[in-house]
């Protein structure tokens, strides 16, 4: 039996969207001052106090806390991003799926285009792909869980395509 012990959704969370207009230099030097990190290099993430900062495209990071700290840590953002970037709340845009169990891996393979079997693809990784025609960001968190984060309309629709794999793959969901 494969090993992927649940997968849902989980509670709402704040989600934001930091992005730079110039030298992301300046505004390094300040997130990493107030967070004691610096922003993660493209197709990483890392956690920074009360949230998960998630590369998401080029001079832009999505950053996840909980619903409680959204309005502190949407100020700090702001003082950080000065007059060379933007905070804007997207925390409408994506609900985050937990997948968690050993093969996680296996369930990723499964009606997509991504190669999620690459041992080199893990914590602290993150990627965008397609599933089941499905717009999905992946946030390896540790070797047992990987966060998906996908659109509030299809999330449904990408949780019923899971368990039909799940169920057919006699993976405990």
């Amino acid at each position: 039996m494969t090993d992927v012990r649940r997968f849902h959704a989980q509670p709402p969370e704040a989600l934001l969207r930091l992005e730079l207009w110039s030298d992301p230099k300046p505004v390094t030097r300040r997130f990493k001052a107030a967070f004691q990190t610096g922003l993660p290099p493209p197709s990483r993430a890392v956690s920074a106090g009360v949230a998960r900062v998630i590369w998401r495209e080029p001079g832009a990071w999505m950053i996840r806390a909980a619903l409680a700290d959204r309005e502190a840590l949407e100020a700090e953002l702001r003082t950080i991003a000065s007059g060379d970037g933007a905070v804007t709340d997207i925390s409408g845009a994506a609900v985050r799926c937990a997948i968690r169990g050993s093969d996680w891996r296996v369930l990723l393979t499964y009606g997509g285009v991504f190669d999620a079997e690459d041992p080199t693809f893990g914590p602290g990784c993150v990627a965008g792909t397609v599933i089941e025609h499905i717009h999905v960001r992946l946030d390896v968190i540790s070797l047992d869980h990987i966060d998906a984060y996908v659109a509030p309309s299809f999330a449904h629709d990408l949780f019923a395509y899971w368990t039909s794999v799940a169920r057919n793959l006699n993976v405990r969901s």
